[in-house]
C-alpha cells in the first residue's frame, strides 16, 4: 500500500503556540489562525440563513458560547439542543421562550454549529490543527457581520483545499491500517477486498444487472447510501435492481467484481483514486456533497441474483401488455399499442399530425404515477397541455388519431412506441407506459400550438460593416488560390 505525504499538512500537525486574546493578535500569516477563523467564519455565516426577525432576536454572546463549547468538547452532542429549537421554533410568530428562555435557544443554535465544524474535522489530528479561540472569534465576526479579515473567496477556497488535504491524508492513514490488518486481501494498491460469505460459484457479470443489497460508508462508518430500509427485514426485502453503470458503483466495485460471485458477502475498502476521485459525488442538483473529495470509503455488498438487464421492467411491460388485451372496449393495434376505450367522444375525430388539447396521466408499468396533467394545470392555474402529433412519441402520433374530442381513452404503448431503449427523465428505459388520455379539443397544424421560430442573430451596423470586410477577405483569398 503506498503512501504520499502531503507535507505541508503533517507539518501544520507539528505546529503550536498559544491562543491570542483577542482579535487584534490573530497572526493570518499563521496557517493555523488562518484555517481557524476561517473555518469559524464559515460556520457564523451560515446563520444569515436563518430569517431575519429569527435571528435578530438571538443573544449573539449566548450563541458564541453554545458554537464554543461544542466544539472543543467531543463528549457532547447537540441533540437536547436540537430539540429545545424544535420547540421554540414550533410558533409561526416567532421563537416560543415559554418553556426555554432567549439564552438558552441562542446557545442552542451555536452549539449546533459548534458540533458541525467539529464533525467536520474528520480525525483527532484535523481537530488538533484548529485553534477554538481564533475559530470563535471567526464565528463572532460572522455574527456581526464584520467579517473582513479574509475575503469570502479565499476564505472558501482555503477551507477546500483543507478539506482536500485532510482527506487525502487520512484515507491514506486508513487504508495503510486496513493493509496491516487484512494483509491477505490486498488485491492492488488502492483497495482492499475482504469476502465476509462465499458466493455460489456464479461470477459477477458486469453487463448484466444485480438484484443487491449495498451500503457504502465513510472511513468513520457513517452511512452514506443504503439499499437498506429495514434491517430487520431478510435481505430480499432490502434489495435493489441496479447495474454497474449506476452512480452507487464506482470504478473499484468494478474491480473487484472480478473476484465475487453472486451470493457471496464482501466488504471493500478504498482510497480516493478508485472511489468517487478529486471531484467527490454531489446530491443531485445540489451543490451538497454525498462523498466529499478525495474521500477513502468502505462498501458492503451482495448481489442476490443477477439477470440482463432491465429484465424485470421487460417483465412488467409484458404483464402490462397481456393484462391490457384482455379489457373490454380493447383495439389491438398491429404496430403494439394498445387503446380502450373509457368513453367515447361525441365530438370530431382527430386528424393525423394534427394540434391537440388533452390531460393525461402517465404511469409506468408499475403502476406508478409519473405524471398527472390535471394536477399540473391545476397548481399552475393553467388550462390542459396542448401539443402537435408531430411532436411527441410515436405511439401517440399512431393512436390519438383513433380518439374524438371529448372522449376518454386509456392507451397503453410497448417500450418501442413510447421512450425505447434510453428511456427519458423519470422513465426507465425498456418502460411499458400508460396513459389515461381525455381528448378536449383539436385542430389543424398551428391552430393550437404556435410553430417554433427560428431565432434571427439580429447585429448592429457596425457589426454587419465587420461581417462584410470579412467575408469580402475570404473571398479575396479564395480567388488568389
Amino acid at each position: 500500500m503506498k503512501k504520499i505525504f502531503f507535507i505541508p499538512l503533517l507539518a501544520l500537525f507539528a505546529a503550536c503556540e498559544s491562543s491570542p486574546k483577542n482579535i487584534s493578535e490573530i497572526d493570518l500569516d499563521n496557517f493555523k489562525h488562518r484555517i481557524s477563523y476561517a473555518l469559524g467564519a464559515d460556520m457564523g455565516a451560515n446563520l444569515y440563513n436563518i430569517p431575519e426577525e429569527i435571528y435578530e432576536q438571538l443573544d449573539k454572546s449566548e450563541l458564541e458560547a453554545g458554537f464554543y463549547t461544542l466544539l472543543t468538547d467531543e463528549s457532547l452532542k447537540s441533540i437536547e439542543c436540537r430539540e429545545i429549537l424544535e420547540t421554540a421554533l414550533s410558533n409561526p410568530a416567532g421563537i416560543d421562550t415559554s418553556k426555554h428562555s432567549m439564552g438558552e435557544v441562542s446557545n442552542c443554535y451555536g452549539s449546533v454549529f459548534g458540533e458541525m465544524m467539529r464533525n467536520s474535522l474528520t480525525s483527532k489530528e484535523a481537530m488538533d490543527e484548529i485553534n477554538p479561540e481564533v475559530a470563535k472569534m471567526g464565528f463572532a465576526m460572522a455574527l456581526d457581520k464584520t467579517d473582513t479579515l479574509i475575503e469570502l473567496e479565499e476564505r472558501q477556497t482555503m477551507i477546500m483545499n483543507f478539506n482536500n488535504d485532510l482527506n487525502k491524508f487520512v484515507g491514506e492513514e486508513f487504508m495503510m491500517d486496513m493493509a496491516k490488518k487484512h494483509a491477505d486481501d490486498v488485491k492492488d494498491d488502492e483497495y482492499i477486498l475482504i469476502e465476509n460469505e462465499a458466493g455460489n460459484g456464479t461470477p459477477i457479470d458486469l453487463s448484466m444487472e444485480y438484484d443487491v443489497v449495498y451500503t457504502l460508508t465513510n472511513i468513520k462508518g457513517d452511512t452514506i447510501i443504503s439499499t437498506y430500509q429495514d434491517p430487520s427485514l431478510p435481505e430480499a426485502q432490502n434489495s435493489q435492481v441496479v447495474n454497474a453503470d449506476d452512480i452507487v458503483f464506482p470504478e473499484v466495485w468494478k474491480k473487484a467484481a472480478e473476484f465475487m460471485e453472486v451470493g457471496g458477502s464482501y466488504t471493500i475498502y478504498s482510497s480516493y483514486e478508485y472511489a468517487f476521485g478529486e471531484e467527490g459525488l454531489r446530491a443531485p442538483n445540489s451543490p451538497t456533497y454525498v462523498i466529499q473529495p478525495y474521500a477513502a470509503i468502505i462498501i458492503y455488498s451482495r448481489v442476490l441474483s443477477q439477470d440482463e438487464r432491465f429484465a424485470k421492467v421487460k417483465a412488467q411491460g409484458r404483464k402490462v401488455i397481456e393484462n391490457a388485451k384482455n379489457k373490454p372496449n380493447t383495439f389491438v393495434d398491429p404496430s403494439g399499442y394498445i387503446l380502450t376505450t373509457i368513453e367515447e367522444g361525441k365530438g370530431k375525430k382527430v386528424e393525423e399530425g394534427a394540434d391537440v388539447q388533452a390531460h393525461y396521466i402517465l404511469s409506468n408499468s408499475n403502476g406508478e404515477v409519473i405524471e398527472n396533467s390535471y394536477m399540473g394545470a391545476a397548481q399552475s392555474n393553467q388550462p390542459a397541455p396542448s401539443f402537435s402529433l408531430n411532436g411527441v412519441v410515436k405511439g401517440w402520433q399512431l393512436a390519438i388519431p383513433q380518439m374524438r374530442e371529448g372522449g376518454r381513452y386509456k392507451l397503453v404503448l410497448p417500450y418501442d412506441l413510447a421512450y425505447g431503449e434510453q428511456g427519458n427523465q423519470g422513465i426507465q428505459p425498456y418502460e411499458t407506459l400508460t396513459f389515461e388520455i381525455e381528448v378536449i379539443k383539436s385542430g389543424e397544424p398551428g391552430s393550437l400550438v404556435q410553430p417554433r421560430q427560428q431565432q434571427q442573430q439580429q447585429f448592429t451596423e457596425e457589426q454587419m460593416k465587420q461581417l462584410q470586410e470579412q467575408l469580402q477577405k475570404q473571398q479575396g483569398e479564395m480567388e488568389q488560390q
